[in-house]
């Protein structure tokens, strides 16, 4: 943070961690356009860095590498924001990037929810929970999941989020081919293939939020790995599943695509494993480089293959994961979105995050 002559902060940063969905069941179109769903989604290391600085006199500058100015995930969540204060906002955002995007990894969604924490810092606003939530869920469904520490049961388009208690820590191998794949193209792509109704999809909903809350070791984590999508994308685009074969023979515990791809992901038993896996497969890739091998096999650069671990809050004395832990939600907190009772959500100064400890706070219901 820099802080002027007269005490004013003129600059902050924030880290925006990716996500991994350990689960993702995707169910009918709604009326909205989007889909239904119900998805284990986990926080994680790999993480981008906001910067955010004030511009007296400017209008608001978005740079980032990969998408600048107005159609930026941070760009909208400040207009999102100046419509609701019906105030300017004369900032320049920097989105220092570090996670793929097309991946399935909610870069630029976490990189808003970075941008309104930012915001909230520098001019001192100490914004409502409910106002929070309304505002990230308005700029994009993946949004508020990044205000909120730790893992998330997400449910109708992604915006009603549950807390829940998991193993700790979880080490995964996240791993990235080329080329990135358009969301909407990839929810097309189910459509095209799979005709789901609610009274096909609330049960598996159902029965996905009862394994969760039964999940109290590694293997059990396991076991909830899946996702709807991944079918679709395999069979149009044959390397993301030749990628998801090779981090499985590698040791994984449990391997998939996360999100709407294309990324892939491991989950591995500890730390040194998922380091030997990666190294591994990177090793693997230099060797069939050398050889022209076919990009099919799954082959990914040093700068697409991650070992991260998870970003899970815990209450302070309690084992995290632990069975009969009190877990990071309140005493007596239940499903729903539900809005931290403190001034509005944190994060961490700068680089990958650091695990978040401390109880979690309410959400609002949604609307």
């Amino acid at each position: 943070m820099m802080v002027d002559d007269i005490g004013f902060l003129e600059a902050t940063e924030v880290a925006a961690p990716a996500k991994v969905n350990l689960a993702l069941l995707v169910g009918p179109s709604r009326p909205d356009g989007f889909h239904e769903i119900a998805s284990l989604m986990l926080p994680v290391t790999l993480a981008d860095l906001v910067i955010v600085r004030r511009t007296p006199g400017e209008d608001l500058r978005v740079d980032c590498v990969v998408c600048p100015g107005e159609q930026n995930l941070a760009a909208r969540m400040v207009r999102e924001l100046e419509r609701r204060f019906e105030r300017r906002f004369e900032i320049a955002v920097e989105v220092c990037k570090q996670i793929p995007v097309g991946a399935g990894l909610a870069g630029g969604s976490s990189d808003a929810a970075a941008t309104l924490i930012a915001l909230e810092r520098l001019y001192g606003l100490d914004l409502s929970p409910q106002l929070c939530y309304e505002a990230a869920a308005a700029v994009g469904s993946d949004v508020p999941f990044f205000l909120w520490p730790g893992p998330q049961l997400a449910m109708g388009r992604g915006q009603l989020l549950k807390d829940v208690v998991l193993p700790a820590p979880l080490h995964l191998v996240i791993a990235v081919p080329e080329p990135a794949l358009s969301t909407s193209a990839v929810y097309g792509w189910r459509d095209e293939d799979v005709q789901v109704t609610l009274a096909d999809f609330a049960p598996r909903a159902r029965m996905l939020s009862s394994r969760i809350a039964a999940a109290h070791t590694l293997h059990d984590v396991a076991a909830l790995v899946e996702n709807d999508l991944e079918a679709s994308v395999l069979a149009r685009r044959p390397e993301v599943g030749a990628l998801r074969d090779r981090v499985r023979a590698e040791g994984a515990v449990a391997a998939a695509m996360t999100g709407s791809g294309a990324a892939v992901f491991g989950l591995f038993a500890d730390d040194e494993a998922a380091s030997r896996a990666r190294a591994r497969l990177l090793a693997a890739d230099a060797a069939a480089s050398e050889d022209d091998a076919p990009d099919a096999a799954g082959r990914v650069s040093p700068a697409r293959v991650f070992c991260v671990t998870d970003l899970q809050a815990a209450p302070e004395g309690a084992g995290r994961g632990a069975p009969g832990a009190a877990g990071p939600r309140p005493a007596g907190s239940s499903g729903g979105p539900r809005a931290p009772a403190g001034s509005g959500p944190r994060r961490g100064r700068s680089g990958p995050p650091a695990r978040r400890g401390g109880p979690a706070r309410r959400r609002p219901h949604a609307r």
